[in-house]
């Protein structure tokens, strides 16, 4: 049986609670020990598997560290480095999510490279030292962003949106979205004629948004059930156009 502890700084409890609850969920293929403890500096979460096991459960760790960078950190920085201009909270999240995504396959070939596994990994150390060459490309990204602010108070500001959605692989023919009041469940049509499988349900409209973003789907219907004003669902009718259905529920 082979032991990797990962470790952070005390006071970012958000990153442990992060891969603990997704190593829990996905790491379900083999006998494993997932443990934890604190010190005066140091959170720890202590994973043990067996050793015909390690590879491919390093490969799901590893994985899982990398969803937290991107869907997590890389969001936090580009938020740090880009100040929000006179759009609406919604939008300027919404445009932070799609220029994070924009790169994402680049970031994961990045950094399956030098994610490696030794007794202790101290996240904090990595975070900062060694993604700095990531950092630097992030850079760029918000430089280019806040030299041209003036898109964010103009109709080209969906334009921008739109093209970054339209370059990203579509990981979804067809995205069903259900809104019941102030919650949404999104749905993933495998195909034209295929099963439907729940992805998320949301409570605020900028869980919807990401969940929606992340697909790029070709296509995608919204369900209504009630006669109001969904901000979430008008940004993305104003992002996916034609793409994009409203229907009414009875």
């Amino acid at each position: 049986m082979r032991e990797i502890a990962l470790a952070t700084g005390v006071k970012n409890n958000e990153i442990i609670e992060f891969l603990s609850s997704n190593i829990k969920a996905k790491i379900d293929f083999c006998k494993t020990i997932v443990t934890g403890y604190s010190d005066n500096n140091f959170r720890y979460l202590l994973f043990a598997c067996e050793d015909n096991f390690m590879d491919r459960c390093e490969s799901v760790l590893k994985s899982i560290i990398i969803d937290y960078i991107e869907e997590v950190y890389k969001i936090d920085y580009l938020k740090s480095k880009i100040k929000n201009p006179l759009c609406s909270s919604l939008a300027f999240n919404a445009y932070i999510k799609v220029l994070a995504l924009f790169d994402k396959s680049t970031d994961e070939s990045a950094l399956s490279k030098i994610i490696v596994f030794n007794q202790t990994f101290f996240i904090d150390s990595f975070l900062q030292f060694r993604l700095a060459p990531l950092k630097n490309h992030w850079d760029n990204l918000a430089t280019l962003s806040s030299d041209n602010m003036i898109l964010f108070n103009s109709s080209t500001f969906l334009d921008v949106i739109r093209f970054l959605i339209n370059t990203m692989d579509s990981l979804a023919y067809k995205v069903k979205v259900v809104c019941k009041g102030d919650n949404y469940s999104v749905y993933n049509m495998e195909n034209k004629n295929g099963k439907v499988k729940k992805i998320a349900d949301c409570s605020t409209s900028i869980d919807l948004i990401t969940n929606v973003l992340n697909l790029a789907p070709s296509y995608i219907d919204i369900y209504l059930n009630e006669d109001r004003q969904y901000e979430a669902v008008s940004f993305l009718s104003n992002i996916f156009m034609s793409r994009l259905k409203i229907y009414m529920r009875t």
